[in-house]
């Protein structure tokens, strides 16, 4: 049912006679439709596939190795709570990064905008029937930091608003890029500043242990395709 109205609402956007409503509408109706390809792929996935956990696992292994658990008992606490914070940001960071670009007068690159972003999420959370895995927190031993107050929060927003499932590639690294990208490509300082966050977003995926470090790595390089790709629109 859910599929359904989903797939009706545009179809309901688009027969809508336009107004400011509808147009407003129309720009932020993308922010639904992310929150629907997360969920929905979640509903037909089989259990966690200990083959796939292993290969992530042995990627981290042979060229990270146990540098980001180190770094996160070890390393100094400003950087543990600002990539932590990174983290937390990627959720906002889309609608920002859209919200920037309207108020500096690029309204009209909304569908390029929103092409990039959910191409990038759609990628990724559309893979997790056919890979679903644990995050490493899940699975390594004290793979929580215990110094960092944000991650409190990151694990709070996790535990009540995810699907507690590991998505390959990271949804979150591969639209916090193409986001960048996107503001980058019409805003280069500005886009300067979206793009630093979006790698700080990938690398305290990995320092919090929240993705592997395959999942931000293959993220990064499906946030630059969906980027490329919406640059046909």
């Amino acid at each position: 049912m859910r599929a359904l109205l989903a797939a009706a609402a545009p179809a309901a956007i688009a027969a809508w006679p336009y107004t400011r409503t509808s147009e407003a509408l129309r720009d932020w109706l993308p922010l639904v439709y992310l929150l629907i390809g997360y969920w929905l792929p979640a509903r037909i996935s089989g259990p966690p596939n200990p083959r796939v956990e292993r290969w992530l696992q042995a990627f981290d292994d042979r060229w990270v190795g146990v540098t980001p658990q180190r770094f996160a008992h070890l390393g100094p606490r400003v950087a543990i709570e600002l990539l932590e914070l990174a983290y937390l940001f990627c959720y906002p960071l889309m609608p920002i990064g859209f919200s920037w670009l309207t108020l500096h007068g690029w309204r009209g690159d909304a569908d390029r905008f929103w092409t990039s972003v959910l191409l990038a999420a759609f990628c990724c959370y559309g893979a997790l029937p056919w890979l679903p895995t644990r995050p490493p927190r899940a699975l390594e031993r004290q793979a929580d930091p215990p110094r960092s107050t944000i991650r409190r929060m990151n694990m709070a927003v996790l535990k009540h608003g995810s699907v507690t499932l590991n998505t390959f590639p990271s949804g979150h690294a591969a639209t916090a890029l193409a986001t960048a990208l996107a503001v980058l490509s019409r805003l280069p300082v500005d886009g300067a500043v979206f793009l630093l966050i979006a790698l700080m977003i990938a690398v305290g995926s990995v320092v919090g242990r929240y993705h592997y470090a395959a999942d931000a790595v293959a993220g990064l390089l499906v946030g630059i395709a969906a980027f490329a790709v919406s640059k046909l629109v």
